[in-house]
């Protein structure tokens, strides 16, 4: 997580629509999502299993869709033309989104880029697959389905939607480009995290939350902000995610926590040390973000603030995020990975600060995402 990162991101408009490189949850009637659960249901939860989602190296420069299950890799069958980014689990079915590419002559011989739904291994594929298509984050209330993402319109810009059992809500202008990394359902209410470019002088990216398809500035666009995630607990929206900072002519990323729009940042960017926050997680009165944060040497620490104080998850070695965070029977589970000595990523699982590894470190492993779900439901 260095300056010229952050610089390239500001000259290529790819990284608004991109996954993070320092690098998403139930309706308020599932309690073991919105955080809402009581001391006694915590002493009563039986063991859940605990799924995780990232990539996986095949020794030949590919990264591969990966998912594990209570620490067991499962087959997807999926690979390298795969992108999945999100899962959500709900009673016995596991939903993924992503994107796979279709070999052809669309855009310029990359072919279709289809944004894809996967329920228990079964793809269902949205969108018009123009070459920006990105499906960022999976939503399950009662029988409807939410995905969030983006896909490209006829002029090639992309376009923030919001599909919903497969039909797509426009979030965003179609002049402009946008993107929806996050989606969370409470209640007959739908919010959706993300950000589009502003016709302004620098066509920076602001940040916007959409509530049932109403967008919601959390940025001007006078400079590059970042909306990652979003969750709704009670009548509290919280949106994690960072922005440009210029401190003394120093141009840093300082990662922020939005609290029904009121922003406060969590780490501050200085242009040596960066923050960023990925994920945010709210249990009873605690709110929990997962992000990563530059220590004086320069390597990116795996970073998971608890009300606003920071805990790293690892020494500081090398180089580690930390991507998302569920929080289940009263334990904390922290999706990332940490570098070995080799300088590859390891794939790991913290539970309660404890890191369980799902790699072995001969590839360059990565976990973005996990969801905890009830084996009770």
């Amino acid at each position: 997580m260095k300056q010229n990162k952050f610089f390239l991101a500001i000259a290529a408009l790819a990284l608004i629509l991109a996954p993070v490189a320092c690098k998403k949850k139930a309706s308020g009637a599932d309690a073991s999502v919105a955080g809402a659960e009581s001391s006694a249901q915590v002493q009563d939860l039986p063991a859940p299993d605990v799924y995780v989602l990232g990539t996986k190296g095949d020794g030949q420069g590919r990264e591969l869709p990966t998912l594990w299950k209570n620490g067991v890799e499962q087959s997807l069958g999926l690979g390298a033309d795969a992108s999945v980014n999100s899962i959500f689990v709900s009673g016995n079915d596991v939903y993924m989104a992503g994107n796979v590419r279709v070999p052809g002559p669309e855009n310029d011989g990359a072919g279709k880029l289809l944004l894809t739904l996967w329920k228990n291994g079964v793809a269902q594929h949205y969108g018009n697959g123009g070459s920006g298509s990105n499906a960022n984050s999976v939503f399950v209330s009662g029988k409807d389905v939410y995905v969030a993402g983006h896909e490209s319109n006829a002029k090639g810009n992309k376009l923030a939607t919001l599909w919903k059992n497969g039909a797509a809500q426009r979030l965003s202008n179609e002049s402009n480009d946008a993107a929806a990394f996050s989606v969370f359902v409470e209640g007959s209410d739908v919010y959706v995290a993300g950000g589009e470019t502003e016709l302004t002088e620098f066509g920076n990216l602001a940040a916007k939350l959409w509530k049932n398809g109403v967008a919601k500035p959390y940025s001007d666009g006078s400079h590059n902000v970042w909306a990652r995630s979003v969750f709704v607990s009670g009548a509290n929206v919280y949106v994690a995610g960072y922005e440009a900072v210029n401190v003394d002519g120093e141009m840093g990323i300082a990662a922020t926590l939005w609290v029904n729009g009121k922003a406060k940042r969590l780490g501050l960017g200085n242009g040596i040390s960066n923050a960023e926050a990925h994920y945010v997680f709210v249990a009873g009165n605690d709110v929990y973000v997962a992000g990563c944060e530059d220590n004086p040497q320069g390597n990116s620490m795996a970073i998971l603030w608890k009300n606003s104080a920071a805990q790293s998850l690892n020494n500081g070695g090398g180089k580690a995020e930390a991507n998302s965070v569920f929080v289940y029977g009263g334990d904390v589970y922290v999706a990332g990975y940490e570098s070995n000595a080799q300088g590859n990523k390891m794939a790991t699982l913290w539970k309660n600060n404890t890191p369980q590894r799902l790699s072995d470190g001969k590839t360059n492993t990565a976990a973005y995402y996990v969801f905890v779900a009830d084996t009770t439901k």
